[in-house]
């Protein structure tokens, strides 16, 4: 199975989603990363970029290739890739509010929401682990490790429950919860 997996500038969850690609890779799923300017800033804060860029030289026939929003011409020629079927599913895990709204109204400026926008004119199943879809008080990590409490507004949380009107998008509360829609999506030979 080849996967897509996008990294937005979020904190949350985004140990927890370093966790499921190195569990996929160690599967032995084919699997390209891409990073949001912001996502690359914030996952070097989190420590995790350096762990993404090792286990793609350890394992670089699974985890093939590395893609940053700051290294593509205009128009994410990259992108492509996911209107024409390269891919059986793309995954954007963590996404921010910020690319949950643009995703929404249809704005497709940076990588990721341009690549959100191709796989949905591709026809192509989508897996999302928004960070604000639970409303209420949400635990968080930073990045020295430490847990801390923030407050996810009902706005955020329904703009994250409206990206359901898009066909064949999923959504998550947690990245661990991928790992069996997939499963799903093998034994339906997706």
């Amino acid at each position: 199975m080849r996967l897509g997996w996008c990294i937005t500038g979020s904190g949350h969850f985004l140990r927890d989603s370093y966790d499921v690609l190195r569990q996929l890779v160690e599967k032995k799923y084919k699997i390209d990363v891409f990073f949001s300017e912001a996502g690359k800033t914030v996952a070097k804060m989190y420590g995790v970029l350096k762990k993404i860029q090792d286990l793609h030289e350890k394992n670089k026939e699974y985890l093939t290739s590395i893609f940053y929003d700051s290294g593509q011409s205009p128009g994410y020629i990259v992108s492509a890739r996911f209107n024409l079927n390269k891919y059986n599913a793309l995954i954007i895990c963590p996404v921010t509010s910020n690319s949950i709204a643009k995703m929404n109204v249809g704005i497709a400026d940076t990588l990721i929401t341009n690549i959100f926008s191709q796989m949905i004119k591709g026809g192509g199943n989508i897996l999302l682990v928004p960070c604000d879809l639970v409303c209420g008080d949400i635990e968080t990590e930073i990045p020295n490790g430490d847990k801390i409490m923030i407050k996810v507004d009902q706005f955020n949380c329904q703009n994250a429950l409206n990206l359901r009107k898009f066909p064949n998008v999923s959504l998550f509360e947690h990245p661990k919860e991928i790992v069996q829609k997939l499963t799903e999506f093998e034994n339906a030979d997706v």
